[in-house]
């Protein structure tokens, strides 16, 4: 039986992410985040296709980039649609300037394999002892 303290909010789930990493010049961080959080995740989520967005900045690591965003998508396609292509064409001085913060950008799309679909979660509470 599970405990229903235990219980976790349900969401929408794609399954295709795009994660996106990102060196920033540290003279320019302040300007760079207000164009990702206040423009561009608003921009992009309003895209058919893009589902939500998580971003990060680093804690520690070798030989990763300090700046992580997880876009989560129904799939590859809202990388090629109208409306993506539409968003890149819009005037922005805002995002000109942001662009030219960014001193290393990393990207990749990945397609989910396992599960099928949703996401694999341990609710149960049972974890084996180590032995």
């Amino acid at each position: 039986m599970v405990n229903p303290e235990k219980r976790h909010e349900m969401q929408h789930i794609g399954n295709t992410i795009m994660v996106v990493m990102m060196e920033v010049d540290p003279d320019n961080e302040e300007e760079f985040n207000k164009w990702y959080n206040e423009e561009h995740l608003v921009e992009r989520l309003e895209i058919p296709g893009y589902i939500s967005a998580r971003r990060f900045k680093l804690d520690e690591g070798q030989g990763v980039l300090k700046y992580l965003c997880i876009w989560e998508l129904e799939n590859g396609s809202p990388l090629n649609s109208p409306e993506y292509h539409l968003q890149q064409q819009r005037p922005s001085e805002l995002r000109d300037r942001a662009h030219s913060y960014i001193t290393a950008r990393a990207r990749g799309l990945y397609h989910q394999i396992y599960p099928a679909t949703g996401s694999y979660e341990d609710h149960s509470g049972f974890h084996p002892e180590n032995k």
